[in-house]
């Protein structure tokens, strides 16, 4: 199989597994494993956050039930400082970047100079 081949393959046994994880009626502990891994492979979306967590509310025994929450909490804080290294990684587009802030200043600084020059020489 080629690489394009595989990749679709794949694709389709994650979103079998995802659904199955989501809806279907296996054992909780089961189901949260799977959905634990779609997120750690980076599907964090909403419906696979919420269900995992109505899974491991599920979960009987404190211990593991406590684990599983604490798991889910460790990914949910990753994804969020994931999104928040991406948000400042991205300049804000309207505001001047250092460099343009810095000649800018220089620009209105030799206006300036030329201005009291002129002033100067008019006098």
């Amino acid at each position: 199989m080629q690489r394009d081949q595989l990749l679709e393959l794949r694709n389709k046994i994650v979103h079998s597994t995802q659904e199955i994880a989501l809806k279907g009626t296996g054992s909780p502990v089961e189901r949260l494993q799977v959905l634990m891994s779609i997120i750690h492979d980076g599907d964090a979306s909403t419906e696979v956050l919420t269900r995992a967590f109505e899974l491991a509310q599920s979960i009987e025994g404190d211990d593991d039930k406590l684990t599983s929450l604490l798991d889910l909490l460790y990914a949910i804080d990753v994804k969020l400082g994931e999104e928040e290294a991406s948000s400042e990684s991205q300049p804000a587009q309207d505001a001047p970047q250092p460099e343009q802030e810095h000649d800018q200043h220089e620009q209105h600084g030799q206006d300036d100079q030329h201005n009291q020059h002129d002033q100067y020489n008019n006098q």
